[in-house]
């Protein structure tokens, strides 16, 4: 059965519970006693490099969700900061919908329809999994949210030579391996995280760059899961290194 993509009554009924996910314990996706190569780990570094100058974002787009028969349309409105503060608005025919705000510290979700309570964790940096049906954590959300290009830690990387365009890295003692896929002009344009069989758990795309602010930004960024639901994020409206103030990213629920 396909599950539900996305959680609610319209769509956006968030969990109660932050749910921090765990490492698996299989040394995988690298040859034993091989060191890492330093080729693809500064390929790694280059990636990282992208955008590495953007600290904060505002912006407007639109987000859209499919998965099995179900397919919805949001309008959103953000702000970030890196690492992990974020405040994001979901709106439906101009009216708010959901909100979500982390203050670094402590997340809260707002139901602007009364599909839930409002609710408060203390998190850092949750798994979004229970959300979004995506294990992918709120810093990297933010990060997609400033043009970047997600990362986890890593101890070994390596490039197949089948596969010049693609770079892999994994942490010992966990069943994740990284990948990542560079275009022509190297510029990372996909980001996968794959189980001990090289399937996929999800996958990141970047598509439709253009400038702003002398910055190289992705208009749109779609984000798939395993059951292939999908997630497509519209950002063109996005001003980097815009000053945010810190109560942005209160919520107090009213």
């Amino acid at each position: 059965m396909t599950r539900v993509f996305w959680r609610s009554g319209v769509g956006i009924i968030f969990l109660f519970s932050v749910i921090l996910t765990g490492s698996g314990c299989a040394l995988l996706g690298h040859p034993f006693g091989k060191q890492t190569d330093a080729h693809a780990e500064n390929i790694i570094n280059h990636i990282q490099a992208f955008n590495a100058q953007i600290s904060t974002s505002k912006g407007t787009g639109e987000l859209m969700l499919t998965g099995g028969f179900r397919k919805e349309k949001y309008k959103i409105a953000w702000a970030a900061q890196a690492p992990n503060r974020l405040r994001m608005t979901l709106l439906m025919s101009a009216h708010p919908v959901e909100t979500i705000a982390s203050t670094g510290q402590w997340v809260t979700f707002v139901s602007h329809t009364g599909a839930h309570k409002p609710h408060s964790a203390v998190s850092t940096d949750p798994d979004l999994d229970p959300y979004i049906n995506i294990p992918l954590r709120l810093s990297e959300l933010v990060s997609l949210l400033l043009g970047k290009m997600p990362k986890r830690p890593f101890d070994r990387a390596w490039v197949l030579p089948e596969q010049p365009g693609t770079v892999f890295a994994s942490q010992s003692f966990s069943s994740e391996i990284q990948e990542w896929l560079i275009n022509e002009s190297g510029r990372a344009i996909r980001y996968r995280v794959l189980d001990e069989d090289k399937n996929m758990i999800f996958g990141i795309w970047y598509s439709q760059f253009f400038k702003r602010d002398n910055f190289i930004l992705p208009g749109m960024i779609t984000i798939k899961n395993r059951e292939q639901g999908v997630i497509k994020i519209s950002m063109k409206n996005i001003m980097p290194n815009i000053p945010v103030k810190e109560s942005v990213f209160r919520l107090t629920g009213s």
